[in-house]
């Protein structure tokens, strides 16, 4: 069946103002083109549609039948492009963002909290979890972009650099590394080190630098959340090597961060997507939200290292 919606309108038109004449000027459309729409809508349907008079026309049975259900399917197809165009101009439509921990806890609440200020229709949810967790909730569709780490070249995820941010030694206040103004990482050979999950992209960079000067390297406790170890470490417990911001987790405790140099060690935060997967206009516009904010806050931070 080919029933066009220029046939629909026709329909629904000269039903209503039982002329074609009428219809037509409403259309604005010849009146012989009218009728040519309705002899064609007939001969797909099968069945008259109208009675045709000397000037007015008639519904049929069948018509009166058909007539609200035309206008309902109008009706849905008005109301479907009109939220599609909601969606496009961001007059409507949600976003579900995944985040890392401490990234979650950190950079990430203030963009959203001026991208929600500008656009109060948008519904953005925000999903912390284990930098581990993110890439598979990604693939499952349960989230629509992410800010973390890619530990690995991944065919199904493509990342969007943010920014840069330094790995950092966290111990007590009162351990003796925390009275030094930076520390190797052979100096670690003897600590009892805390350290996220296997699984988590932070282990393997703090893996892969530790076993080059420390080839015995065994972590001593293991655990998912950055806070975690950071709680661990202000009970005296150890020390853990975390990225630079988990600093603004521990103010509330006995624990600083430390330059942790020899080599001095990065990693990329990048904003994650499924790879070939088109976002929404709000999930689009919360991505250039986050890339925009991102290169203000690099670009100020230049700034600075060069006055």
């Amino acid at each position: 069946m080919n029933i066009t919606l220029r046939q629909l309108r026709a329909f629904i038109a000269v039903a209503e103002l039982g002329q074609f004449n009428l219809a037509a000027r409403s259309l604005h459309l010849t009146q012989s083109a009218v009728s040519i729409v309705i002899r064609d809508l007939e001969s797909e349907i099968g069945v008259r549609l109208f009675d045709r008079h000397t000037r007015m026309v008639s519904l049929t049975l069948v018509g009166q039948e058909f007539l609200p259900q035309a206008r309902k399917i109008l009706k849905d197809l008005e109301l479907a492009v009109g939220d599609m165009r909601d969606n496009a101009s961001l007059k409507r439509g949600q976003v579900t963002i995944a985040a890392a921990i401490v990234l979650a806890a950190t950079i990430v609440p203030p963009i959203i909290a001026a991208f929600v200020s500008m656009h109060p229709e948008i519904l953005v949810s925000i999903r912390d979890m284990p930098e581990e967790a993110i890439s598979p909730a990604l693939k499952r569709n349960e989230v629509d972009i992410a800010i973390g780490t890619l530990s690995e070249d991944d065919p199904e995820i493509t990342a969007t650099p943010l920014m840069r941010d330094k790995l950092m030694l966290v111990c007590r206040e009162d351990h003796r590394f925390a009275r030094q103004k930076s520390v190797r990482w052979a100096e670690l050979k003897d600590e009892t080190l805390i350290t996220l999950a296997a699984a988590n992209p932070l282990r393997s960079i703090v893996e892969h630098n530790l076993i080059r000067v420390v080839p015995n390297f065994q972590p001593k406790y293991e655990v998912r959340f950055s806070t975690t170890a950071i709680s661990m470490i202000s009970a005296g417990m150890g020390v853990a090597v975390l990225p630079e911001n988990s600093s603004q987790l521990a103010s509330a405790v006995r624990v600083t961060t430390v330059d942790l140099v020899d080599p001095t060690v990065m990693r990329n935060v990048s904003l994650l997507q499924r790879r070939h997967h088109s976002l929404s206009p709000a999930a689009e516009h919360l991505k250039a939200a986050f890339v925009a904010a991102m290169q203000t806050e690099n670009a100020g931070a230049s700034t600075l290292g060069h006055t």
